[in-house]
């Protein structure tokens, strides 16, 4: 089992040599930071001997592009969705919240709700957020979470296929979903530009951390949102169905309320149960925070 871990290790850290060198120039870049004051006696990875398990007394983030649970490849013609290995990989992870990418919602591609599907098998609470109408159902973005939000809010944001950010309220913090569009720059940019004024519009007295997860479909954060946004996870590459592996799902969190948070770590996760580089053409980022 340790030679197993050992190899998977050792293809993960090719891809942080891989992301290093595409975003070394990214202000904001998480890619050099240790996790804090730990122990000398301690290994800087906090995950190093003991898998991706929680760590103490943390509260767990988690994005993940489901790409409709079909794995690397999709006809849009068949339905190959496999909702027990994407469930398996989120189980896994065991996440408070995690925000979910590319969702089909009784399609004639997929004629079943998927994110339920995810919720059903992994006794999540399911809240979706339809993008666009598809194939004679919705699809779109959506968010599983341990626990019930005080409220949510799905925001309109540009993009030639129209994109929306979903917004989450709990006790602690507030976490947001979001999916950009993947042709505009542009588009990128003022979709950081709309979320961070819904933020200051409506929780300008809000001195609890503010999240922003998912699949900003861009290696290269814009320098204005890095000016209300800091990147807290890993520089590990996350889009794998290409020749050039990148960086592209991210978790985020706002400065603009100057918030107190402690980062515990951070991981693209390998699990011995599964081999996550199937089961979507993106690989899932968790991030610990101390509770």
């Amino acid at each position: 089992m340790k030679i197993t871990r050992f190899i998977l290790s050792a293809l993960f850290g090719c891809c942080l040599v891989l992301s290093a060198v595409a975003c070394s120039d990214l202000s904001g870049d998480n890619s050099d930071f240790n996790f804090g004051d730990m122990p000398s006696d301690e290994p800087e990875n906090p995950y190093d001997g003991q898998g991706y398990d929680r760590l103490p007394s943390s509260v767990r983030l988690a994005t993940y592009n489901t790409h409709r649970c079909e794995g690397w490849t999709q006809n849009s013609g068949t339905d190959r969705a496999n909702y027990n290995n994407t469930a398996k990989v989120i189980s896994l992870m065991a996440p408070d919240v995690i925000a979910l990418q590319e969702l089909d919602k009784n399609t004639t591609w997929h004629p079943t709700d998927q994110l339920q599907e995810l919720a059903d098998r992994t006794g999540m609470r399911p809240y979706y957020c339809k993008t666009i109408d598809y194939r004679g159902g919705d699809y779109g973005i959506g968010i599983l979470c341990k626990t019930a939000p005080k409220n949510t809010y799905a925001g309109d944001l540009p993009g030639e296929e129209p994109r929306k950010f979903f917004l989450a309220e709990f006790d602690d913090y507030i976490f947001i979903a979001t999916h950009f569009c993947h042709k505009s720059d542009e588009n990128r940019q003022r979709s950081f530009e709309i979320i961070t004024e819904y933020i200051t519009a409506h929780y300008i007295s809000y001195t609890k951390p503010i999240y922003l997860a998912g699949d900003f479909n861009t290696s290269e954060i814009p320098e204005t949102a890095l000016e209300s946004w800091k990147i807290i996870s890993t520089s590990a590459n996350t889009f794998v169905n290409t020749a050039s592996p990148s960086r592209i799902d991210y978790v985020l969190v706002y400065t603009g309320n100057s918030p107190h948070y402690e980062l515990l770590g951070t991981a693209v996760p390998s699990y011995e149960e599964i081999n996550v580089m199937t089961v979507s053409d993106h690989l899932p980022v968790l991030v610990d925070l101390k509770k």
